[in-house]
């Protein structure tokens, strides 16, 4: 299928990874002002195939805890899912993850120098990049667990950058921040 798709003459089907792509969605009955349900499904990224789906109450947020993983599955993840108290079980199981990070629900750590580790102060680190792209050696921690990961940052458009200014100004505005 990802052949015809990408005009790829081969395609390798097996092997020891598996790409999974992760997400969840509310529900809402008819009628209802908040959401209902919750909606956690895992697609087989090669072959376009359900792996899992499982509804569950309003209660149950995302996590990866819920979901069939191995050795071996690499999961695409959105920034719901940046919890370390999952993330880390997960890598220690031989599993891999690529996720979008979300700086306000997960810190990372870098080496401080003298064998500890220090919290990433993101808007210093990020502005002195510049305009640039920059993979970013970073640490993922929990609990006495340290797993070195890399964090690739990536500037936004203009355009896109303007507008996200906008809409953190205006979320200030309304949270009496400004």
């Amino acid at each position: 299928m990802l052949s015809g798709v990408f005009g790829l003459e081969q395609v390798v089907e097996s092997g020891s990874l598996s790409f999974v792509v992760i997400d969840g969605s509310t529900i809402q009955e008819p009628g209802a002002t908040e959401t209902t349900y919750r909606l956690h499904i895992a697609i087989d990224l090669i072959n376009l195939r359900l792996r899992q789906v499982e509804v569950s109450t309003d209660k149950v947020g995302e996590s990866l805890d819920h979901y069939a993983l191995a050795s071996g599955d690499v999961v695409l993840i959105d920034r719901g899912y940046n919890q370390p108290k999952s993330l880390v079980p997960f890598i220690d199981r031989g599993g891999d993850i690529v996720l979008r990070y979300n700086a306000h629900s997960m810190n990372l750590y870098e080496d401080d120098g003298q064998g500890g580790m220090m919290k990433i102060d993101w808007e210093k680190r990020l502005q002195s990049l510049g305009k640039q792209t920059g993979a970013i050696p970073v640490y993922l921690c929990h609990d006495k667990k340290r797993i070195a990961c890399t964090l690739h940052a990536v500037p936004l458009p203009a355009g896109k950058a303007a507008q996200a200014r906008r809409k953190a100004k205006l979320r200030a505005q309304n949270k009496g921040r400004m």
